[in-house]
């Protein structure tokens, strides 16, 4: 009983009416708080960071439209984290939340982003090689895709429409937009891997999907915010 009223009590506080209430105090009992400042976007489940989604699964997630100009200090963070979530607002969207995320970080910051890699699916069409042939079997089951159309077609266009994707981008397009968002140094690594010691094992998407289908198809790219000049 204890149990079904605290489920009851979390979806009550996760509706987005009470979200929105609930989001200033959250987002300011963070602030107040000791330890660097780090911000996820459209996520929960980091310890020691300011996790937020548009609609919170829990009320201990901010509630923050990451399209939107963030309700948050300039330069107040040192890190800002997003997985698999910049492919679901539209390109505009996403040229406002980069430089939302450069106004919030403090010089020297970082940002690191994960998303599916628009190259890796472009490139399952025609596949012929046993690791886009394994990874096209693996997303027509595991997405309960329809068997009687090749499933290069099925997957790709489930990767493009499927699962609220908005925009998917390769290496050179999301460098581009990080670029013209201020940020500078933009280099990839593999998913959980990072130059940087506190980015590295933040990625969850293999809790998913599975670690050989994640390494596949996710882009990480990360990049910093200048320095200020000596």
């Amino acid at each position: 009983m204890k149990t079904a009223v605290k489920n009851f009590l979390r979806r009550v506080l996760a509706l987005p009416p009470v979200a929105r209430l609930l989001a200033r105090p959250l987002i300011d009992r963070y602030l107040r708080g000791a330890g660097p400042k780090k911000l996820h976007l459209g996520g929960g489940g980091l310890h020691g960071w300011l996790n937020s989604d548009l609609f919170p699964s829990h009320w201990r997630i901010a509630r923050l439209d990451a399209t939107q100009p963030f309700p948050l200090p300039a330069a107040g963070f040192e890190r800002v984290f997003a997985e698999h979530m910049i492919e679901h607002i539209p390109l505009a969207g996403a040229r406002r939340m980069l430089a939302e995320s450069h106004r919030v970080l403090r010089p020297g910051g970082h940002i690191r982003l994960a998303t599916p890699d628009l190259a890796r699916v472009v490139g399952l069409y025609a596949a012929k090689d046993t690791a886009r042939l394994d990874y096209l079997r693996w997303a027509l089951a595991h997405n309960r895709l329809p068997t009687d159309i090749p499933a290069d077609a099925l997957v790709i266009n489930s990767l493009f429409h499927d699962h609220g994707h908005q925009f998917l981008f390769d290496e050179p397009s999301l460098t581009t937009l990080l670029l013209a968002a201020g940020f500078t140094n933009v280099r990839r690594h593999p998913p959980g891997e990072s130059d940087v010691p506190d980015l590295r094992n933040l990625e969850m998407h293999h809790y998913a999907i599975g670690h050989t289908a994640n390494n596949f198809e996710t882009l990480v790219l990360q990049a910093d915010k200048p320095a200020v000049p000596a």
